[in-house]
Formats: C-alpha cells, sequence, structure tokens
C-alpha cells in the first residue's frame, strides 16, 4: 500500500513539474511574440555645437547620432525631429570638457541624451520611444 501511495505521490510531483515547464514555456513564446523589432532613425546633417570649455577658447562637438526605437515608433520620431534636434542642440552644448572627454564620460553623455529626448518627447506626445541614442562618429575640438 505504501509503495501505491509514493508512486501516486510521485506522479503527482511530475504532473505539477510538467504543468509549470508548459506554463513557462507558454509563457517565453507569449514575450518572444511580443518582442518589437527595433529600428534606427539617423538624424541628418551632423551635430556641430559649441559646448562649455575650461578655458575662453570654444569648444566644439561634431556627431553623428541615430535613435534606436521600436519599429512601430519611427514615424513618431520623424514627426517629431525639430524637436529632437533642438532637444539634442541644448543638451550637447551644456555639456562641460569633462563630460564629453573618454570612453565612460561620452557614455554617460549619450545615456543622459536618451532622456533629454524621451523628457521632451513626453511633454509633447506622452511617449519616451527612445531606447537608445548611438553616436556613430563623436569629435571634439
Amino acid at each position: 500500500m505504501s509503495l501505491m501511495m509514493s508512486l501516486h505521490s510521485k506522479l503527482r510531483t511530475f504532473g505539477l513539474l510538467l504543468l509549470l515547464c508548459t506554463t513557462s514555456l507558454t509563457s517565453y513564446a507569449a514575450d518572444d511574440e511580443t518582442t518589437s523589432v527595433p529600428a534606427y532613425v539617423e538624424l541628418k546633417p551632423n551635430f556641430v555645437v559649441n559646448h562649455v570649455g575650461n578655458e575662453t577658447r570654444l569648444k566644439y562637438i561634431k556627431t553623428s547620432i541615430s535613435i534606436r526605437t521600436d519599429e512601430s515608433q519611427t514615424e513618431l520620431i520623424e514627426a517629431n525631429m525639430p524637436l529632437i534636434r533642438d532637444a539634442l542642440v541644448m543638451f550637447l552644448s551644456s555639456r562641460t570638457t569633462e563630460q564629453v572627454t573618454g570612453a565612460i564620460a561620452r557614455e554617460k553623455t549619450r545615456e543622459e541624451a536618451a532622456l533629454a529626448v524621451n523628457t521632451v518627447l513626453k511633454e509633447e506626445t506622452g511617449l519616451e520611444p527612445v531606447k537608445d541614442i548611438l553616436f556613430a562618429s563623436f569629435v571634439t575640438q
């Protein structure tokens, strides 16, 4: 009798594990189906802005920027391009020499630029479509 109960208990445990695995796979498949397709919007022309230097000499940033977003958001980004370009010019020109020199500083600049663009787009459209700001080139002088 106890052998029969032990077998029954093991079968029940196996059934529960099987159910959990099936639920996990279904959940993973559903997440995979809702995953959006990334899209990249290149901002032309390139940006050339003065930025805050430590000396009296003017400092410049010249950069080529693309925005990573969802494919469904590209029209929204293109429709608001003047607002996006203005936000990026204002943001980049407020950077100090230390904030644009070196890989770590540029990475932080990239992250903060995405935040600045999403902030103005949220005010205008109620959405934050920018996933990332990508620099194809970034030159300071």
